[in-house]
């Protein structure tokens, strides 16, 4: 890896920020709004047609309704319908307008004209029955899609009259298969409310805004997709509290390496993991840095767990010692310490148990050893900030992996919102990065945040944690000087293989270490 990249990130800004940036970017004549309404809506097909390989593939002779008010969250959606249409002839559109159609703004009309005569067209009005549309509508089936853009960032609370109506309605109508919002949810802004269209994928289109990164939003945002429209420029004023990760920062993972290189070019491993009673933790931490790149690879586990796992993986040199209680214990380092100056990383804690002797060999490890360092799952000790903060200050960085129930185990201020500020806090006081594991995974260091809006439900499966340790570990093996390019770039690489799995197999039917095989198809290799 080129240890000098930037990490490939866009700045999270408010809806009021967003609409300034927006003036300043229109006004300067780099592009007109008609030319990104229609790279929006082609994107927002484009990445439709993406998530419903979750639920089998765009469907065959599909029902699509689309929501519409009069700006540009309308065009998009529109343009989305009719590029749609185009891929899918067989599909049959319905759209319900939220305002009356000469109310369209200009640019609206073209793509609005263009759909009038391919689908069926309702302009609601106040008092208007709109569930008996969606019934009649769907013939008794289900309703494939739906696209909300009726509001966009400009929205101010409360809804009522007609888009109030119709969010109502769709909200409340059981069979719709995918609901998609443009932008960010109708109703949803800086300031929301609580009526506010309830979708499964919010597609952000140009600017990630506040409102949708917020937690308390989840449940109207869905998942979020930020579909870079090639509309930022560097702007030094811009200090966002927060920034989106890119899938463009897996473009140099899909590089060529240098020819004059060999194993030890790529760094050496060491996995302080396992117990008697949590083997499979060790296994799958070990098997996910093996196929990350690492040149070498050692693990330091119990007898027990070496026997189970030398002949799963081969490749790694397996260290292991008679447990205690159970479970590693610090004699491991005794059996590792000829090798120590090798290691250019370690990783400790994937199924280690909570018994004293993993408490001191934690405190240990963070104390004593000066190499780069990620801590994750039973490592995640309660007095973890007091043995960080006594680690020499010269020593290399520590990483961080909690999910929220171990985050608030060593002593994490729970976060609101963004969470930006608690997070670097944290990171500033223990010297460390934090990977802040959820449905939207945030790493942060002393001075950024970043989001990252890859991955999904089919994380949600015991050892997907240790997949992400034994990535995150391998990386900065092999670029220890740069933890938080490591952290980033395997916090993107495991949700985009874990899109990669849900969409080839979807999110029922399979199981946490597959998500391994789809490791390539993330960094655009196909199978």
């Amino acid at each position: 890896m080129n240890s000098t990249v930037k990490i490939d990130a866009h700045p999270v800004l408010s809806c009021s920020a967003s609409t300034e940036y927006e003036k300043a970017f229109f006004s300067s004549g780099q592009e007109t709004e008609d030319i990104l309404m229609y790279r929006a809506g082609r994107a927002i097909a484009a990445a439709v047609e993406d998530d419903f390989e979750e639920i089998s593939g765009f469907p065959a002779q599909g029902k699509a309704v689309i929501l519409a008010g009069k700006g540009h969250n309308a065009g998009d959606a529109l343009i989305c319908a009719n590029t749609l249409l185009d891929r899918h002839p067989d599909l049959e559109v319905m759209v319900l307008l939220a305002f009356p159609v000469d109310s369209l703004r200009k640019n609206v009309r073209a793509p609005y004209e263009l759909l009038r005569v391919r689908s069926e067209i309702h302009c609601i009005e106040e008092g208007d029955e709109i569930t008996p549309l969606l019934k009649k509508f769907s013939r008794g089936r289900c309703i494939d899609l739906c696209i909300d853009g009726i509001f966009g960032m400009q929205c101010r609370p409360p809804l009522r009259g007609s888009p109030l109506a119709i969010i109502q309605a769709v909200n409340e109508f059981e069979h719709i298969r995918l609901r998609a919002a443009v932008d960010l949810p109708s109703g949803i802004g800086d300031e929301s409310d609580p009526n506010a269209f309830e979708a499964d994928f919010t597609y952000s289109t140009g600017i990630a805004k506040v409102p949708v990164v917020e937690d308390r939003s989840i449940a109207k945002v869905g998942r979020l997709r930020y579909l870079d429209l090639g509309f930022f420029q560097p702007r030094p004023d811009l200090k966002p509290e927060m920034c989106i990760l890119r899938q463009n920062i897996l473009w140099q993972l899909a590089s060529f390496r240098e020819p004059a290189t060999y194993k030890r070019t790529y760094g050496h491993l060491l996995v302080l993991a396992g117990s008697d009673s949590m083997p499979g933790a060790c296994l799958m931490a070990t098997m996910a840095a093996a196929n990350s790149g690492c040149g070498l690879l050692t693990v330091g586990t119990l007898e027990s767990v070496a026997r189970a796992g030398i002949p799963l993986q081969p490749e790694a040199m397996w260290k292991a010692i008679p447990s205690i209680e159970g479970t590693l214990h610090d004699g491991i380092l005794e059996e590792v310490e000829s090798r120590f100056d090798d290691f250019s990383c370690i990783l400790i804690g994937p199924g280690l148990g909570r018994t004293q002797g993993v408490q001191d060999l934690v405190k240990k490890v963070i104390e004593t050893v000066d190499k780069p360092i990620v801590v994750d799952a039973d490592a995640l000790v309660p007095d973890l900030q007091e043995h960080l903060q006594a680690r020499p200050k010269e020593f290399s960085p520590v990483v961080l992996t909690p999910h929220p129930g171990e985050w608030k185990r060593i002593g994490g201020e729970t976060f609101e919102d963004s969470g930006a500020s608690s997070l670097t806090q944290f990171c500033q006081r223990n010297r460390c990065i934090v990977i802040l594991k959820g449905p939207r995974t945030r790493i942060a260091n002393a001075f950024n945040v970043y989001l990252s809006p890859f991955g999904g439900p089919v994380l949600a499966r015991g050892g997907t944690g240790d997949l992400l340790a034994g990535m995150v570990s391998s990386l900065l093996s092999q670029d220890p000087k740069n933890p938080t390019s490591a952290a980033t770039l395997a916090t993107v690489w495991h949700g985009r293989a874990a899109d990669c799995l849900a969409r080839a197999r979807g999110n029922w039917a399979v199981r946490t270490t597959l998500l391994l095989d789809f490791l390539p198809e993330a960094l655009g290799f196909k199978h």
